[in-house]
């Protein structure tokens, strides 16, 4: 598997669960200018969604990591692949959903059936914007906000 990396967004395609060891690597490198605590969120995220798309059976699957600018400080990461289940620890997403929960400062599920997405943004500065500014810019309601959050 090779990477597609510009300078705010790396991408690759999931094809065998092994694949997210080297997905690790390349997030690693792309987010070395960060604090090892964003950057261990970050790979913590990735991990739950890569295993929620082996774990329902959804392989080959796209993870996307995309810097929303380099002065907003969040991080983007996004799973596609066609008909994921939103997580839920009904759905045998327990862990995955207490890192999203515990890592991100908000996340979803974005459109359906072929075009069907789960998303996570995280901060990458010390002091992050406002929750909403990051749900606004992409017009989407967040389906969690953590406590403390707007």
């Amino acid at each position: 598997m090779t990477d597609f990396w510009i300078d705010n967004a790396l991408q690759r395609v999931l094809k065998h669960p092994t694949d997210i060891r080297t997905l690790r690597q390349s997030a690693t490198a792309f987010l070395d200018d960060c604090a090892v605590e964003a950057v261990t969120d970050a790979l913590l995220v990735v991990d739950a969604l890569a295993s929620a798309a082996y774990e329902q059976g959804r392989l080959p699957a796209t993870i996307r990591l995309m810097r929303e600018g380099r002065e907003s400080g969040w991080l983007r990461i996004s799973l596609a692949v066609p008909d994921i289940d939103l997580p839920g620890a009904d759905a045998g997403f327990g862990t995955g959903l207490h890192v999203l929960t515990t890592c991100a400062a908000l996340w979803g599920r974005s459109g359906d059936g072929e075009t069907a997405a789960l998303w996570a943004h995280l901060p990458l500065a010390a002091a992050a914007p406002a929750v909403r500014h990051v749900a606004s810019t992409h017009g989407v309601t967040p389906d969690h906000r953590p406590a403390g959050h707007p």
